[in-house]
């Protein structure tokens, strides 16, 4: 939606198109004060924005990096610097039943409306990459709904735009010079960290025109989309027990539970974190996801259908709560699973081996071990290899060059140690409880207390069993050559990591304590503990590393997970539970950040480069203690350039704290950690074709791109990077 175009050799996304629930969610929602004129009687380009209707007839809505309100293009340009000339783009016109690229790049309406002669690299440079003076200033105007003020008209720049703070003050007063909508103020929105306003605020202020940080409208928007769609379901507000919940409710949550059951559409109190797996889940399921700060039980849209059966549409602009009934709501979930159920297949395998043995082919040979050992197995000897971020002591590597190891040593064991534990003689209790389990599942008719106990009964029989003569012996081997006091057992399974089923989130893993020692036919309970700072840990007691790995392969059957798959149509006869072991994160060093990176900017086409989830200390991303978020940063870059960062919310690591007033990381050790993802995902494209149409010279900008991957990476304390995962991302 910013309008700009970074290479013509690049496909261009096309132009939002309002679904037609959006559309009918705009005209019961937020109907203009008076009738906008057809967008197609207005032409391509507007002087003076005068009124709302017009900006209502010009603009769309807002697909940047906050998806609320609306938002068109505007050009300045500045070749008379005495007379600078301001055009604002009608976003909607149409051509020829199309919509032109006039009215969808800069570059294009500046050819057609100011006769621009530069070519597309020469713009480009003269209007993001010049600090100034430029020829051109190229931007749009962004409306916002703010809790307790009139409604904003943001003045805002391309995230990677260099503008030096005197000319983007005689940018912003050409823009808002030609402003005049009654009722709304007009600010300064900086969507870069360069983008700084230190010089020339009291002029802007002097002339009315505000300055704001996107963090300061997150702050004050109190409507968010974060996956916009529709959904039918019962409209379950602040629900006492999230476990009840089923694919038939739409829930109004407080905060978001650490695990949430597959339901049909979420709408939040608390600010999400955009990369916390519900968010996540919610784009791969294509379920709708919604911020509303003030839901609750006496909210004046959602009281008067508490379990009632709704359909809800998460919109742009705003959110649609309206009656249906029982029988469409059935029917709309029996459309969603009308679907052939695919088994999973696996393939045999006996060795344990370490993530260099892994390694020990090409890139895609790695990758192609998923077969045997799991996604997750697999893809730590794909971080690991010589080819992607290699070892210190392999020379010319990522690893060798900042004099450390990115990956972490470990070892994957395949699918074979899990079905040869379920079918070992002393564990008939394991293999009749999943097969009650399923048969019960398959029937389609499990209330969510009664799978809950089925769940249960299957975790209690895995942790009473006992392992195959010789299995446990094998791991241990491997365990002492790792010579470590602390290591993680992490689940590798065949129903997480693959196409379009992720499965982030689903099963657990367990820390061991390698010197504590196993019991023949011990049994292992799992805890849940509340550490210091308020982080909730799952454990196995005792920590030993049978327990550990009882208590992963139990995780198989986690509520949550048997409720995922059977959404996505899997059969479950067919899962089966590698693992990937790992020596603890901080066993040299304290953890001083988690990040989560997805190589996209979410809820966009149009801005370039990741998104960032970073919390500090050892506290979660992906699943947030209730009471928390984590820090979200774009970075937007181009090729190889450096990316500029801009923060859209601080961290707030305590519930009983207030949020952070500066990023996590350093600007160095952002970028540095940006650098280290487009080293993998150029790395990936290259092993996996189908991953990527295009050059992969090209991938880590390409915003619509159909795929994207999502990194887990933690820094330690003395400064180095540990990259723990990568996995497929198909959500957008």
């Amino acid at each position: 939606m910013y309008g700009f175009l970074p290479r013509l050799a690049v496909p261009v996304p096309s132009p939002d198109v309002l679904a037609p629930t959006e559309l009918r969610a705009r005209r019961l929602l937020a109907p203009p004060t008076a009738e906008a004129p057809p967008a197609s009687e207005l032409g391509l380009s507007h002087p003076r924005l005068d009124s709302a209707e017009l900006f209502e007839a010009i603009s769309q809505p807002a697909a940047d990096l906050i998806a609320n309100g609306r938002l068109t293009k505007v050009l300045v340009d500045q070749r008379d610097p005495a007379a600078p000339r301001v055009a604002f783009v009608n976003s909607n016109l149409i051509r020829n039943g199309q919509t032109p690229d006039a009215a969808k790049y800069h570059y294009f309406f500046g050819r057609e409306v100011f006769g621009i002669p530069e070519d597309l690299d020469e713009f480009n440079r003269l209007t993001y990459f010049t600090p100034g003076p430029k020829r051109y200033v190229a931007g749009v105007v962004h409306s916002y709904t703010l809790s307790g003020r009139p409604p904003v008209l943001g003045i805002q720049f391309y995230p990677q735009d260099v503008v030096a703070e005197e000319v983007l003050a005689d940018a912003v007063l050409a823009i808002a010079g030609q402003i005049d909508v009654p009722g709304m103020d007009i600010a300064f929105v900086a969507t870069g960290t360069q983008q700084t306003t230190v010089r020339v605020a009291s002029d802007l202020a002097a002339a009315g025109i505000g300055v704001l940080t996107l963090d300061d409208i997150l702050g004050s928007v109190s409507y968010i989309p974060l996956n916009r769609g529709e959904a039918w379901g019962w409209l379950r507000i602040f629900p006492a027990d999230p476990d009840e919940l089923r694919p038939t409710d739409v829930v109004v949550l407080d905060q978001l539970p650490l695990d949430l059951s597959v339901v049909a559409g979420v709408l939040t109190r608390a600010v999400q974190d955009t990369n916390s797996h519900v968010n996540l889940k919610s784009k791969e399921r294509n379920t709708p996801n919604a911020v509303l700060r003030d839901a609750g039980p006496d909210h004046p849209r959602l009281a008067p259908f508490a379990d009632t059966p709704v359909h809800y549409v998460v919109g742009g602009e705003d959110f649609l709560i309206e009656p249906t009934t029982a029988e469409v709501v059935a029917a709309k979930l029996a459309e969603r699973l009308d679907r052939p159920v695919v088994p999973l297949g696996w393939e045999p395998e006996s060795a344990v081996r370490d993530y260099d043995e892994l390694a020990q082919g090409s890139p895609a040979d790695t990758l192609a071990l998923a077969r045997r050992y799991g996604a997750k197995a697999a893809n730590l000897g794909f971080l690991g290899h010589r080819a992607v971020l290699g070892r210190a002591g392999q020379p010319g590597t990522p690893s060798a060059l900042l004099g450390y190891d990115l990956t972490p040593e470990g070892f994957g064991v395949p699918f074979q140690f899990y079905a040869d534990f379920v079918a070992h003689p002393a564990n008939a209790a394991v293999r009749r409880a999943i097969d009650t389990l399923i048969s019960r599942e398959r029937d389609g008719d499990l209330a969510p207390r009664e799978l809950r106990d089925l769940v249960a009964a299957v975790q209690s029989a895995f942790l009473d069993a006992e392992f195959p003569r010789g299995q446990l012996d094998a791991l241990r081997v491997r365990v002492d050559a790792l010579g470590v006091k602390k290591l993680k057992v992490r689940s590798s399974a065949n129903a997480e990591d693959i196409p379009n089923f992720d499965g982030a989130g689903l099963h657990d893993s367990f820390s061991v304590k390698t010197k504590v020692a196993d019991v023949r036919c011990q049994a292992c309970v799992v805890v849940d503990e509340i550490e210091d700072g308020g982080e909730t840990k799952r454990k196995v007691d005792p920590r030993s590393l049978g327990c550990a790995v009882k208590g992963v392969y139990a995780s198989l059957w986690n509520k949550r997970a048997v409720e995922e798959r059977s959404f996505a149509r899997i059969d479950q006869a067919t899962v089966a539970m590698g693992l990937a072991v790992v020596p603890a994160y901080d066993s040299e060093s304290d953890v001083a950040a988690n990040a989560v990176v997805v190589t996209r900017v979410l809820n966009t086409d149009a801005v370039y480069g990741y998104s960032l989830s970073i919390q500090q200390g050892n506290n979660l991303v992906t699943n947030p203690d209730p009471g928390t978020h984590s820090e979200f940063t774009i970075a937007a870059f181009l090729g190889d350039e450096e990316p500029s960062l801009t923060v859209t919310r601080f961290a707030k690591p305590r519930a009983d704290a207030p949020a952070l007033t500066e990023p996590v990381l350093s600007r160095e050790q952002a970028i540095a950690l940006v650098d280290l993802v487009r080293t993998v995902e150029q790395a990936y494209c290259r092993a996996k074709p189908e991953y990527y149409p295009g050059p992969c010279a090209l991938v880590t900008s390409d915003n619509t791109k159909p795929r994207s991957l999502d990194l887990e990476v933690k820094l330690l304390e003395d400064g180095r990077f540990v990259v723990k995962q990568v996995r497929e991302f198909g959500g957008r």
